[in-house]
């Protein structure tokens, strides 16, 4: 009979995922010993990638799970190992984005005798730590049943909203031997929420009935069903979409009846449809009710009709109160508003998008300075790898990219949004290169880099076809923006040799300090496979292009506070 272990491997395989992420340790030997010994036949077919570091492990099966669609899954040692994924776990957390996280912990019998490592309730327990970041947390401590706890982590997967998952088996657990099968639910990609069908007509007679309509698709529609049907029923019907900043690509940005991102470093073009000149009707389509996506709270205005649609009750009536609510899946609206459709619908959005169209989409970027300006290398980089992957981690290079990069491929932007977790790329980019298989480019800073730049020898290692672009502007920058009148050494980084440091992990490194360098390193290499690293001299005083939403936060703030 097959052990516990290699149970799991086989189950998490059935259900769709062909990788998992980890960093070795003895009480997880069981889980690595379905690689040792015997034919390839014999061996699950779920592969491991080996992570420098846990949390680099836990960036990777968040970045697996999102590209997918499905969930990631990460490997670790309990206790120390553990420990170190959870800021790769809260940040999934906070991106509802399904991780799966298994460990190996302390034999049985070893608790309460102050053993090495007790993660168990008679030492750090570790299911206690994890319990407000995951949707269950569990730790298995007999061999009577252990597969049942395993199903209770794969339902918890399905659940709304989405969430990571903690299970931890001892380690003499994992290795018994058991006759358990384990459930197959092949279910995070079938529709798990049927709305109330009264609702449902009420709300596309209502748009029915208007002559013009948009619509801001956010991250909890981000998906691959969605994102066809949606880009069908725009072009069929020459509907203009936005995409809030956490679905970025959701709609493809190149596609001429998208106006970009609303929110945080948004498009002037979607700012001015969906805040001051809309359509009679505006739809958000599964749209988070978060800081960043509704621009600084202010939340969609200048619409006779804003109706809200989301699988996700707690989201319902919080993007823009006061909108009519919708709770239905999306796929599933969508399905039964094509359907409702004519020919005839909506004869004002001709007019919609010629008035549109006069907005520009992108501020104007200032041509003086001797250093290179980021939003200008934003803009070489789309131009000559649009057809990469762009991975975007979090600093004021975020900033940039949110607003100067337009996506060209399907789902082609992918970032953390609700917590910002500074080096989150360099992981999530491993991940979303073994869930596609396509090119990616990361878009970095240097301070991301000091903290989990060593997974460029994870990418260098798998061979993955990736190239991270390091934004060096010396500084912490989002801090130094933020804390313009703080101790300066508070947020200043001493310089650094990052083509030394990428050459010493095996990867091709560049330096660039000017827009015509940058041009010729992206044509040399626009077409090579493997790890490049670009080090980007920038000028960390260019402004951010997040004008609209600072604005829209001093308003806020004064509302709460009586601040002006």
């Amino acid at each position: 009979m097959p052990n516990v272990s290699r149970v799991i491997l086989d189950s998490l395989w059935a259900e769709g995922a062909s990788a998992f992420f980890m960093v070795p340790g003895k009480q997880i030997n069981a889980f690595m010993s379905n690689y040792r010994d015997g034919e390839y036949a014999d061996h699950p077919r779920i592969s491991p990638v080996l992570s420098a570091a846990e949390g680099g492990a836990a960036m990777m099966a968040d970045g697996y799970a999102r590209a997918s669609e499905r969930f990631g899954i990460v490997i670790a040692l309990d206790g120390p190992g553990v420990a170190n994924t959870v800021g790769g776990i809260s940040t999934a957390c906070a991106d509802r984005s399904p991780v799966v996280l298994l460990s190996g912990h302390v034999p049985t019998g070893f608790d309460a005798h102050d053993a090495l490592q007790d993660v168990t309730p008679t030492g750090l327990d570790t299911a206690s730590v994890l319990r407000p970041l995951t949707s269950t947390s569990l730790q298995v401590r007999s061999a009577a049943h252990p597969i049942r706890y395993f199903d209770i982590t794969l339902r918890k997967l399905v659940e709304q909203p989405t969430r990571p998952v903690y299970l931890s088996y001892a380690a003499d657990v994992l290795f018994s031997e058991t006759s358990d099968a384990p459930l197959r639910t092949n279910s995070l990609s079938k529709s798990r929420l049927i709305c109330d069908p009264v609702d449902l007509q009420r709300v596309i007679d209502t748009v029915n009935a208007s002559s013009s309509v948009a619509v801001l698709v956010g991250s909890q529609a981000n998906k691959k069903a969605v994102r066809r049907l949606l880009t069908r029923l725009s072009e069929d019907h020459g509907i203009l979409v936005g995409s809030t900043l956490d679905a970025k690509g959701a709609f493809t940005e190149s596609h001429p009846n998208s106006v970009g991102v609303f929110g945080y470093s948004g498009n002037q073009r979607a700012h001015d449809l969906f805040m001051r000149n809309g359509p009679e009707t505006v739809l958000l389509i599964g749209c988070r009710p978060s800081q960043w996506n509704t621009n600084g709270w202010a939340g969609v205005s200048g619409a006779e009709n804003v109706i809200e649609v989301t699988s996700e009750v707690k989201d319902i009536g919080n993007f823009s109160p006061g909108s009519q609510t919708l709770l239905c899946e999306e796929l599933t609206f969508l399905e039964h508003w094509e359907a409702s459709m004519t020919e005839e619908s909506f004869p004002g959005n001709a007019d919609l998008r010629e008035r549109v169209e006069q907005v520009r989409l992108h501020d104007d970027i200032p041509d003086e300075g001797d250093a290179l300006n980021p939003a200008q290398a934003v803009r070489c980089l789309n131009s000559g790898l649009k057809d990469r992957i762009c991975i975007a981690d979090s600093g004021n290079h975020r900033s940039f990219a949110t607003h100067y990069w337009t996506t060209d491929i399907d789902a082609g932007f992918y970032s953390t949004t609700n917590m910002g977790m500074m080096g989150w790329a360099f992981g999530a980019a491993v991940g979303i290169s073994f869930a596609r298989d396509e090119p990616c480019l990361v878009i970095t800073g240097d301070g991301c880099t000091l903290m989990h730049g060593m997974e460029i020898q994870t990418a260098v290692r798998y061979r993955r076809n990736i190239i991270f672009a390091i934004f060096d502007n010396s500084s912490y920058g989002a801090t130094h923006m933020n804390n313009i009148k703080n101790i300066p050494e508070l947020s200043a980084l001493p310089s650094h040799d990052w083509v030394k440091f990428a050459e010493s992990m095996g990867a091709t490194g560049f330096r660039v300090t000017s827009i015509g360098e940058l041009d010729t390193v992206v044509q040399k290499i626009k077409d090579s496979d493997g790890v490049h690293v670009l080090h980007l001299v920038v000028d960390r005083d260019a402004p951010t292009p997040a004008g609209s939403y600072r604005t829209n936060l001093k308003a806020f703030e004064a509302s709460k506070t009586g601040a002006r």
